[in-house]
């Protein structure tokens, strides 16, 4: 569930709804800085905080960056496959480094 289920449900509430969202209707499609949109970096902050719900504030922060990876594939790619993929991957990577 944590590999896939939880990327694929959270790439699309996140990037696709929450993300997309702000990209389409607001000035937050404008680049922050590094290619990364102000969309982009109000989605992962939002998506970082949700993660308060299930983990310690630090693991939750840390969140924060691979999250700007996700959206900033969003963003490239217009689509939020490349985002679920990268996120999935982080996922497995994290369980067989830290969970087993």
């Amino acid at each position: 569930m944590v590999v896939v289920l939880a990327p694929v449900l959270e790439e699309i509430v996140f990037r696709g709804g929450l993300q997309a969202w702000l990209y389409d209707n607001t000035p937050l499609r404008h680049v922050a800085f590094w290619g990364v949109s102000y969309a982009n970096l109000c989605a992962s902050a939002v998506f970082a905080a949700f993660h308060l719900l299930s983990q310690p504030a630090a693991w939750a922060a840390a969140i924060f960056i691979p999250a700007l990876v996700f959206g900033w594939a969003r963003d490239r790619s217009g689509s939020i496959l490349p985002g679920m993929v990268l996120h999935a991957w982080y996922n497995a990577g994290f369980v067989l480094g830290f969970v087993r």
